[in-house]
């Protein structure tokens, strides 16, 4: 079954270039096929790159960023910023960005940690992974941001 669960993986990264298809993915379950591929190949980089891959471009669709968060996806995303592999961190750091506009998933990653990886990322040559990589860690920073105003407030 996880080769299987792999394969619709990998033809979801390549199948969410429209709306369309992203409502079809999400109908039949593609956010519970990834969530429990991100943690069952967690020491595959080629499998985690396609993974993250898929879930950034699944992020973008209905409240599929919420649901991600619900499953636990964003922990482990979190630790393959570490990947040595390219394909991997910049994946990561692209579904992260996604992520990060749901502001539990905020919580997460700065509980895990992810702003110390990101910050080295803003520094890279790829334009795409800075920018994704920037603005994971505004939206990281908001939140903080908006917490302090309202424990402030209190």
């Amino acid at each position: 079954t996880n080769m299987m669960e792999y394969d619709k993986a990998v033809v979801s990264t390549q199948s969410t270039g429209d709306e369309q298809n992203l409502a079809v993915l999400t109908d039949h379950g593609v956010v519970p096929i990834l969530s429990k591929l991100v943690v069952a190949h967690a020491n595959d980089d080629y499998v985690r790159g396609h993974i993250a891959d898929a879930i950034g471009r699944c992020c973008i669709w209905g409240n599929n960023r919420k649901e991600f968060g619900a499953r636990d996806v964003v922990k482990p995303l979190v630790k393959y910023l570490k990947s040595k592999d390219t394909f991997v961190y910049k994946a990561a750091a692209m579904a992260l960005f996604h992520l990060s506009l749901e502001p539990e998933n905020c919580v997460v990653m700065h509980e895990n940690h992810a702003k110390q990886w990101l910050v080295n990322m803003v520094g890279d040559d790829d334009w795409k992974l800075q920018e994704a990589a920037a603005g994971c860690i505004a939206n990281i920073r908001h939140l903080a941001l908006a917490n302090d105003i309202d424990r402030s407030q209190r």
